[in-house]
């Protein structure tokens, strides 16, 4: 077999096109064999240029192709001299064969300089030469982004140019691209890049000298190190190419702005500047990108491009959308510099990868909305910006993982499930001087690889445990390890089968020997184990801890965790054992589980007790309603038990309540809050957090005809429970009441991954997501819809929602009158007084909650097209790279009691706050809930600048916002505003 067929051989119709376009190329000489049952032989022949690519004959059938007598293509015997340069003579043009083995240069001149130039990276003494050699990277998914960003040379007046450049920057940062290339630069603008703190992450082909901007021109920047040539056209006009190493092959990104047609012969010098440009990619080993402004009409630069394999990445993902990045219909600075009012695509990214090493995952256009108070006149450039995510389609090779030393920021374990936790932690809270750093868990390996190789590891990791089954784990009783000084007491894992938590391991470690610490550090080998505490000795571990009952759970999959600075570990990937894992329901089985038998039998149990209760207080049974996602049905381990309790109008409520707390006192503990404006008894039971309410309701089936005659509170207690008895009746009508449970699980499970699932801080609560997943089951009148097809639908429709429109189940809803600013997403009750249940959402939310439903929509395709995984729709957010700045607030109190008080009152109060720092001009991104570390709490909150406002106003702001709510000598407040990175903050 030759050196041609070994390699990797282009399809029939990449052959028929590089013939057709190739100039130098004589397709007559060719013939095409295909396949042809009427045949005596089976096959037919037609001349190549005679073949019709939209015709009867798919190209599935072409079995061969020849020039002349020499076959220069076949499928079966693996052949192509084409890709490989090495046709007959006879395939040639005259004049080409003149110069045969020599680039014609009106096709590619790769006799063009390329002169080398400096990368500059950022550090303590500014932006220097990158002096360092560009070390290779290894990656799962690349973004790169594109932006002509419209100089002010001309028009400079009617451009608005120091309103665009801050725009221009906050969509530069938004984009979050791994490169950026970046046309029509300007000094300023240059300067403006150059003091944003998130910039200084990357590499820029340019300093603060703009030498090579001046008066404007472009800009390439990238996370991963590069080297950087290019070449010069004109005076301004130049060709950047930057060089990465990403997985163990090279990447070359050229940069371009290829002449506009104000130019005379412009046509001609486009061709030659790609023309040269391809030439010097060519000789270069690996893939390569070109992306810019190609100032393109339609496909006049296809033949060249196509001839050299080039792949335009929007007509491959988006063949029937327009995606023009020129609109002088829309954008009015594209009506001020057009020559024609015509929209056209000019901006485009191109993708060349002939071992198909890369593949388009995703591309968009951004920059696309005029800014803010310009009443639609400004757009940040008069070119949108182009967005594209290339996947890395090659299995990561595990060799190269295997000279990466592990570090002990990282692990892979083994974490049992929600419900068996309860036990193991509150042993941990009292003895385990970890119990804030680590989870419950098993260590499989420990250290491991840095987080950053992760979503390499997963890839590794993934088919070896494919082929494991789950099994079984008993926590059986207590053991110790003995230290020099002290003991550690952990729980004795019990497996069925014997050697499968051994074998789990062992598998592990195998991927990545150099993690064997676990396997190596005692003569005993492997000793799988969950520490509970540290004791002074083996004795004093025995008398102090109390007694267990064994505990057992499944163990189907192993979690990749890591901690960043002095924050907790916490999961970053989980991998599972099987073939089960892959699919959608089994992902929402792990991320939002249902109840067990056992669990539901528990619930009952706490229900029956309060029940019980309750009916000794009132001398009879009383009726106790569900609230919540137990009312729905889609209760998980972590729910909370929510009830109402319907009493009779002539008892009083409260006294109702505390008869109540003094029943079950010695049962449990209790917290009557009498101060809220629905009164609560709140107690927890057999490890049940539960909150009962009441209602003082003489007819339940009345009442909700005319909930009107009940008192405020009993009909703020009791509406939560009738509005979702609306949701199942109108859910019903569409779908089955089972597939409704199956997709608001998991949008639930979606919405906490991504960290937009909290009413409290900004967000949408449960009951929100409840009425959206029913709005969206009104869509479809199929009972048996899948769920996959409800989910996209679900981020489909939402995605296009006009949101200056309710969202609402019913006509009494519907009616609801939308208000702004208040209203940024009115997701209406169903019955009368009508209320946003997104009241909470801010401007700032609601752009997020915006951004996700858009993601959403699009990784759903992508998926049901074969393109992407399920997985990745639930990627947790990395809330570090949201923000460039963020404002820490650390409260401490050396009395818990009074520490849980502060924790209410800024969950209560914290959406205030992040009003009034977006009424200084500010983008806030919360982050959910309240983190807790000993005597501290934390809240932090993400934050981008959109206006000129001081660190220390911000300061001062939130310093008055907590000092006026919390009020409490023992109290200690700190605040900071950081930035970059959250990771070299403690929470002290």
């Amino acid at each position: 077999m030759s050196k041609s067929q070994k390699k990797k051989m282009a399809t029939s119709r990449e052959v028929y096109h590089r013939i057709i376009w190739d100039v130098r190329l004589d397709s007559s000489a060719f013939v095409v064999g295909f396949q042809e049952r009427l045949s005596s032989t089976g096959i037919r022949e037609k001349p190549l240029a005679q073949w019709v690519t939209d015709g009867d004959i798919p190209w599935h059938r072409i079995r061969y192709i020849r020039c002349g007598d020499v076959v220069v293509w076949d499928r079966e015997q693996h052949l192509d001299l084409i890709s490989f340069g090495e046709l007959p003579a006879a395939a040639w043009k005259r004049e080409a064969r003149e110069n045969l083995g020599e680039k014609v240069v009106t096709i590619l001149d790769s006799t063009a300089i390329f002169t080398p130039r400096p990368v500059y990276k950022y550090d303590i003494q500014g932006w220097q030469v990158d002096a360092q050699k560009a070390a290779a990277v290894n990656l799962e998914t690349l973004a790169i982004a594109t932006f002509n960003v419209l100089c002010d040379r001309y028009e400079k007046d009617k451009i608005a140019t120091e309103k665009r450049l801050p725009a221009i920057i906050d969509q530069l940062r938004e984009c979050n691209a791994d490169i950026i290339a970046i046309q029509e630069a300007t000094p300023a603008l240059l300067e403006l890049l150059l003091s944003q703190n998130w910039v200084r992450n990357y590499y820029i082909s340019e300093s603060s000298t703009a030498a090579t901007v001046r008066p404007y021109g472009n800009l390439l920047l990238s996370r991963l190190p590069f080297t950087l040539v290019e070449h010069q056209f004109s005076g301004h006009k130049r060709v950047l190419v930057g060089s990465c190493e990403i997985n163990g092959r090279l990447l070359h990104i050229a940069v371009v702005h290829l002449t506009s047609d104000y130019a005379q012969n412009a046509l001609e010098k486009r061709q030659q500047q790609l023309a040269t440009i391809i030439g010097y990619l060519q000789k270069l080993p690996g893939n390569s990108l070109i992306a810019g402004d190609f100032n393109t009409r339609g496909n006049e630069q296809e033949q060249i491009l196509m001839g050299a394999g080039y792949i335009d990445i929007w007509q491959q993902l988006h063949p029937d959308a327009a995606g023009y990045t020129f609109d002088p219909q829309r954008n009015t600075l594209a009506a001020l510099m057009s020559l024609k009012g015509i929209p056209v695509r000019l901006d485009r990214i191109l993708l060349r990868s002939p071992n198909n090493d890369w593949q388009a995952q995703s591309i968009h256009l951004f920059a696309c909305e005029p800014l803010a108070g310009t009443e639609g006149k400004i757009y940040p450039s008069d070119h949108f910006g182009v967005r594209a995510v290339l996947k890395f389609a090659k299995s990561f090779p595990a060799s190269a993982l295997s000279t990466v030393r592990p570090v002990y920021q990282s692990a892979v374990v083994v974490i049992p499930p929600d419900n068996v936790l309860p036990a193991i932690q509150t042993i941990r809270q009292r003895y385990d001087a970890r119990v804030e750093r680590w989870m419950a868990h098993i260590n499989l390996l420990y250290g491991f690889l840095p987080e950053s190789y992760f979503a390499e590891a997963v890839e590794i990791i993934a088919p070896a445990l494919a082929q494991l089954q789950p099994f079984q784990i008993t926590l059986a009783d207590f053991q110790t390890f003995t230290h020099r000084k002290s003991s550690t007491a952990w729980l004795r894992p019990v497996v069925q089968p014997e050697k499968a938590l051994h074998e789990l391991q062992a598998v592990l470690e195998n991927l990545f020997p150099q993690c064997n610490e676990q396997s190596s550090k005692t003569k005993a080998g492997f000793t799988p184990h969950l520490s509970v505490g540290q004791f002074p000795s083996e004795e004093a571990a025995f008398t102090e801890l109390p007694q267990w009952h064994p505990v057992s759970f499944t163990v189907d999959s192993i979690a990749l965790i890591s901690r960043r600075g002095d924050e907790p570990f916490a999961v970053r990937h989980i991998v599972y054992l099987g073939q089960g894992g892959s699919e959608l329901g089994e992902l929402i089985k792990q991320l939002e589980p249902e109840l067990t038998p056992a669990q539901q039998l528990q619930r009952d149990t706490v229900l029956e007790v309060v029940t019980q209760a309750c009916a000794e207080c009132l001398g009879f049974q009383p009726s106790l309603e569900l609230l919540g996602s137990a009312r729905l049905g889609v209760q998980s381990p972590a729910s909370d038990l929510d009830v109402v309790c319907v009493i009779p109008t002539y008892v009083s409520g409260e006294t109702f309540l505390a008869s109540v707390q003094q029943q079950l006192q010695e049962l449990c503990r209790t917290q009557l809050i009498l101060n809220a404006q629905v009164p609560v008894l709140r107690l927890q039971l057999e490890g049940i957090s539960l909150d009962l309410l009441y209602a003082r309701i003489e007819n339940y089936q009345l009442a909700r005809k005319t909930p009107q005659n009940l008192d405020p509170i009993s009909l703020k207690a009791i509406i939560g429970c009738w509005e979702a008895d609306v949701i199942t009746e109108v859910v019903c009508q569409y779908v089955s009441l089972e597939t409704y449970r199956q997709l608001l699980r998991t949008v639930r499970a979606w919405a906490k991954a991504r960290d937009i699932y909290s009413n409290t801080w900004g967000f949408l609560g449960g009951f929100s997501w409840a009425l959206l997943c029913a709005f969206c089951c009104t869509f479809d009148k199929q009972s048996e819809t899948s769920i996959e097809k409800l989910l996209t639908n679900f981020f489909q429709i939402l995605h296009h929602h006009d949101w200056q429109r309710a969202i609402a189940l019913t006509d009494v809803g519907r009616q609801y009158q939308v208000q702004s600013p208040r209203d940024w997403l009115p997701i209406v009750t169903s019955i009368k007084p009508c209320q946003n249940t997104a009241r909470n959402v801010t401007r700032s939310t609601a752009q997020i909650l915006q951004r996700e439903f858009a993601r959403g929509a699009t990784l759903t395709q992508q998926i049901l097209a074969g393109r992407e995984k399920w997985t990745a729709l639930f990627e947790p957010i990395e809330l570090h790279q949201e923000s460039e700045i963020f404002l820490i607030l650390n409260v401490s109190n050396q009395d818990n009691h009074e520490l849980e008080k502060c924790c209410g009152i800024l969950e209560g109060y914290i959406i205030g706050l992040i009003i009034q720092l977006e009424q200084l001009g500010m983008f806030v991104r919360p982050w959910t809930g309240i983190q807790k570390m000993q005597n501290t709490v934390r809240v932090v909150l993400g934050l981008h600048l959109v206006a000129d406002c001081q660190s220390t106003t911000i300061e001062q702001l939130a310093r008055d916002f907590l000092s006026n709510r919390i009020q409490n000598s023992g109290v200690r407040i700190q605040l900071a505003i950081v930035y970059d990175s959250l990771s070299a903050y403690p929470c002290s």
